[in-house]
């Protein structure tokens, strides 16, 4: 047999529509730079070394090393 229950009130609209615009922390700022300036160094290798750009498994390197292993390594140092 199935359990019926009455339904709680419903909420007002202004509390289930309400958009959240939080401002984004000092961290997640630096973060957001890191990836920046990571990606900016990937396009201006690319643009000295133009093989450099085009070859997907050399892209993959850099974003491993730049987005996990760089960021983990800083983290253990400090």
């Amino acid at each position: 047999m199935f359990l019926v229950r009455t339904p709680d009130r419903p909420r007002p609209a202004g509390v289930r529509l309400r958009l959240s615009f939080d401002r984004p922390s000092r961290r997640d700022l630096v973060v957001f730079g890191g990836y920046c300036l990571a990606s900016a160094v990937y396009i201006a290798i690319g643009v000295a070394a133009f093989d450099f750009m085009l070859s997907f498994w050399v892209a993959v390197a850099y974003l491993v090393i730049t987005a996990w292993l760089i960021p983990t390594l800083a983290r253990r140092l400090r």
